[in-house]
């Protein structure tokens, strides 16, 4: 059932957005608002899901600048036109850089995947890469056979040659191995890599670790963190089509999520991004994390068009 109050608020924050608005429109509005505590209410929230879409529309055109070519053209019409709906049910236009602007291209890489899909790669005798969502992967022969760096994303990569130790580069630092499983994860600024089975050395910011089995440093370019032990159900899980939290922010949850959904989902109301969640959902019905926050939590998603939902 349509509620007419929010419906009137949704209405206004239109008319305010469009430019149109005129002093009047501006005085109605601040009668109608004190008119009811209801009217207030509805207006704020019609104002926050509004700004949380604007958001997500930005974000999905930011996204999907940054894919590379190929990528691109694997596209569904579906996704690209979705997006642009969804920046436009938000009031955003997306509109072509001026010739003024410049866009700086990501290093190239040899091996992508796209939003969704996983890949394996067989680099060299006795190294093969298992490549997770949005994963970019250039090699680096000077380095020596099989050596490459992950330059985003999320790889696990197996090592069988015990006389020539693998290199492996991510942000400034580097990892080797001769007989390891490693995860390693490279996002926004930061590294972590994970020692599933065997040994590897980690370097970064003049600092060396030596990282046993079961157990993970973290990097970035100041400082390189003590290994820590890993919970080796949850460190990996994609490969087996999950995803897995523990006691996480709810934030950090949906971030890691809008990683393999088409669109996005949006956090509106900021009080939720604190709550804990625990639970593992399938890669391949991501939206459960909708229904997870519907009864744990009693929120309201709305559906917009382009797979943006915003959660209030």
């Amino acid at each position: 059932m349509s509620d007419p109050v929010a419906e009137q608020a949704q209405a206004w924050v239109r008319r305010l957005m469009s430019g149109e608005a005129t002093q009047d429109d501006a005085l109605d509005l601040a009668v109608w608002r004190k008119a009811d505590a209801r009217h207030e209410r509805a207006f704020v929230q019609a104002a926050r899901l509004h700004k949380a879409a604007r958001q997500a529309a930005l974000e999905l055109r930011d996204e999907q600048a940054k894919q590379p070519m190929k990528a691109r053209r694997g596209l569904s019409r579906r996704m690209v036109v979705g997006g642009a709906i969804a920046a436009s049910a938000a009031g955003v236009a997306i509109l072509a850089e001026r010739s003024g602007a410049t866009r700086f291209a990501p290093p190239p890489a040899d091996f992508t995947t796209a939003k969704g899909e996983t890949r394996r790669v067989d680099l060299a005798a006795g190294v093969s890469i298992e490549m997770n969502t949005l994963t970019r992967i250039a090699l680096r022969p000077q380095a020596g056979e099989g050596a490459f760096e992950l330059l985003t994303g999320e790889a696990v990569v197996t090592i069988e040659r015990p006389d020539a130790p693998l290199s492996i580069f991510a942000q400034d630092g580097e990892t080797t191995a001769s007989q390891a499983r490693l995860a390693l994860r490279c996002l926004d600024g930061q590294v972590r890599v994970s020692c599933l089975e065997g040994a590897a050395q980690v370097r970064s910011a003049g600092q060396a670790a030596a990282l046993p089995a079961r157990h993970s440093v973290t990097y970035d370019q100041t400082r390189l963190q003590p290994p820590t032990a890993i919970d080796l159900e949850a460190e990996a899980a994609w490969r087996r089509g999950l995803l897995v939290f523990r006691d996480q922010r709810l934030g950090d949850v949906i971030e890691e999520i809008n990683r393999y959904r088409t669109g996005r989902i949006v956090i509106a109301d900021p009080r939720l991004r604190n709550r804990r969640v625990n639970g593992a959902f399938h890669t391949d019905r991501i939206d459960q994390v909708i229904d997870q926050m519907r009864l744990a939590y009693g929120v309201r998603a709305t559906r917009l068009p382009g797979d943006v939902v915003l959660v209030a």
